[in-house]
């Protein structure tokens, strides 16, 4: 095999594996410090994930930007360490590459949610009113954990993805190719 065939296939291999490895980390908000308040416009990084807090929509439509995102140890989304509580702000990821799927742990205490995927804005009362729908081109699904905890699963192309709540807590945000 000539050297510079090798060098191609290696070259090649290492690509594609730096590229899955960048998909495949998930946001667990473990590089935040617990008791941190984020506010509207701060910007949050974590796997080559840029988050930024951006307006939320109240149930009647209205917008409001005085909300924050609040990092704890509850745990209260349903996954281990830390957890971020969003209490009337919005969470817009942008990821490294481009996502066919992902799931994002959730615990669900009151108020109304907004998830937005490509675009396109749910503003609903619960997780249970985008089951088993489409938004965005992208399927949702919602697996109920144990009481006000759950899953949203998505599948399908997700050019963009943000998640915002009043009484929310997240967690274990993992894109997949």
């Amino acid at each position: 095999m000539k050297k510079s065939t090798l060098v191609l296939m290696l070259l090649s291999i290492l690509i594609i594996l730096s590229g899955c490895i960048l998909v495949l980390k998930c946001i667990n908000f473990e590089g935040l410090v617990s008791g941190s308040k984020y506010y509207f416009g701060n910007v949050l990084w974590e796997s080559a994930t840029k988050m930024t807090l951006k307006e939320f929509y109240w149930s009647n439509g209205t917008p409001t930007t005085n909300g924050h995102l609040t990092v704890d140890n509850k745990q209260l989304a349903g996954h281990t360490g830390l957890d971020v509580n969003l209490n009337n702000i919005t969470v817009e990821f942008t990821f490294p590459s481009v996502p066919t799927a992902l799931i994002l742990f959730y615990g669900e205490y009151g108020g109304n949610i907004n998830v937005e995927i490509n675009g396109d804005l749910r503003n609903v009362e619960n997780f249970a009113d985008i089951n088993a729908t489409i938004i965005g081109g992208v399927n949702v699904t919602i697996t109920n954990v144990v009481g006000q905890k759950g899953v949203l699963n998505l599948l399908g192309t997700i050019n963009s993805f943000s998640i915002g709540g009043q009484e929310l807590w997240i967690d274990h945000v993992c894109p997949r190719k």
